[in-house]
């Protein structure tokens, strides 16, 4: 090796261990205090994907007869029940037949909930809250309605209070009306599962042998692994898309 070429070596790892050691130049920023939501949600959420064993099962599900139903609510009922509405009692419903999913997950047991109480996801400027309609299985899809009408404007103006976002025993979140096709949300502590709900939009389905465009959504229930296994999650997601199929069993209920 020539004694030029060597010289240009050492000055090439001399300059790059100079550089290593030089300060990081400080781009220009605005320091954005966390708030105490905004706090208690990222410990909350750190605890569950650090503790809690989670998995997702995903179905895309016919929702043509539910969005059927709802067009016959908007000329009976007041207020008309949102999509959101409808997905509180379906799965109030179906957690009724599978009270392991109804639960809260504790260190040497698994609390199985007598009532029936599903917790829904408001975004709000504070960040996600979590309002809880108690006792939905025994309430019309009206009275459903009027709660969470209710809690969300509390939400949204930061005025909900925490008596009303406790107790849940089961968690929707639905992203769909932002469009979103699926997701899987994560477990909400000390409960044991939690659904989310995708944007209802035409989706090629087989129908009677037929191609046909439904209107259709991605349900993907994430789950608890110490509460259930796979085989059960199945079932209950296959039980929630029954239920959305046949969406006249939440009428009158």
């Amino acid at each position: 090796m020539s004694p030029l070429v060597a010289n240009l070596q050492l000055v090439t790892v001399s300059q790059i261990r100079e550089a290593s050691i030089v300060p990081r130049h400080e781009e220009s920023h605005t320091i954005e205090e966390h708030t105490r939501v905004r706090k208690a949600i990222g410990d909350h959420t750190l605890k569950s994907v650090n503790e809690i064993p989670q998995f997702h099962l995903s179905t895309l599900v016919d929702m043509e007869p539910l969005a059927s139903l709802r067009d016959q609510l908007k000329q009976t009922a007041d207020p008309v029940p949102t999509y959101n509405d409808l997905s509180i009692k379906a799965v109030a419903l179906v957690l009724k037949d599978y009270p392991r999913f109804n639960a809260w997950c504790e260190p040497e047991h698994l609390k199985l909930l007598d009532a029936v109480n599903v917790g829904f996801a408001v975004g709000t400027d504070l960040g996600v809250l979590m309002p809880t309609v108690r006792d939905a299985d025994t309430k019309s899809l009206e009275e459903i309605a009027t709660e969470t009408r209710e809690m969300v404007e509390l939400a949204r103006k930061g005025r909900l209070r925490a008596s009303l976002q406790m107790g849940a025993g089961f968690t929707i979140s639905n992203l769909g009306p932002i469009g979103i096709d699926a997701f899987a949300p994560i477990v909400s502590p000390p409960q044991v599962a939690i659904l989310g709900i995708g944007s209802i939009k035409p989706q090629s389905m087989v129908i009677d042998g037929q191609i046909v465009a439904r209107r259709a959504a991605f349900l993907t229930l994430v789950m608890d692994h110490r509460a259930s296994d796979g085989a059960a999650g199945a079932q209950f997601l296959a039980a929630l898309a029954e239920m959305f199929t046949q969406p006249e069993r939440m009428v009158g209920e």
